[in-house]
């Protein structure tokens, strides 16, 4: 696999990014596209997180992600992985980033998928929350990404 790379300059641009890495890699979940949402839900929110590089924005292609080894792993490319499964199960999703901060600036992207809700899998404390968790209280500001995939 040969690794690209693309400066991405602001969340919007992050968001058509990995919309792209859907569309287009979806079928690099392999075996993952034939288990039930809730099994590879888990699955990813158990890879660990690991923070993008100091100043940079990365969003990894899902072969990557997936690899127990590669890093880095934060929302966004774990964002991707589940909007991998829908797509390629043919459930529409889209990104939405979120902010927690007072002064509204995105920092959080998740999914918002059809007939569940908001899914975010970024970390593994959030297994069990499908739909609704304890993190949209304090949301300050909220921003579809991109329409449906």
């Amino acid at each position: 696999m040969i690794r690209t790379v693309k400066k991405l300059n602001d969340v919007f641009q992050t968001g058509r990014e990995m919309a792209r890495l859907v569309l287009n890699y979806w079928p690099d979940l392999g075996p993952w596209l034939g288990v039930d949402f809730f099994t590879y839900y888990r699955h990813v929110c158990k890879l660990p997180y690991i923070d993008d590089p100091e100043n940079v924005e990365t969003v990894s292609r899902p072969a990557f992600t997936l690899r127990r080894d590669y890093m880095p792993r934060d929302c966004d490319d774990k964002a991707v992985l589940i909007a991998c499964w829908c797509h390629g199960r043919g459930v529409p999703c889209r990104f939405v980033a979120s902010s927690t901060r007072p002064d509204g600036v995105l920092h959080h992207v998740f999914l918002e998928v059809w007939g569940l809700g908001f899914v975010d899998a970024t970390y593994s404390y959030y297994s069990r929350n499908v739909g609704n968790y304890d993190y949209f209280p304090y949301i300050t500001h909220f921003e579809p990404l991109t329409g449906w995939i």
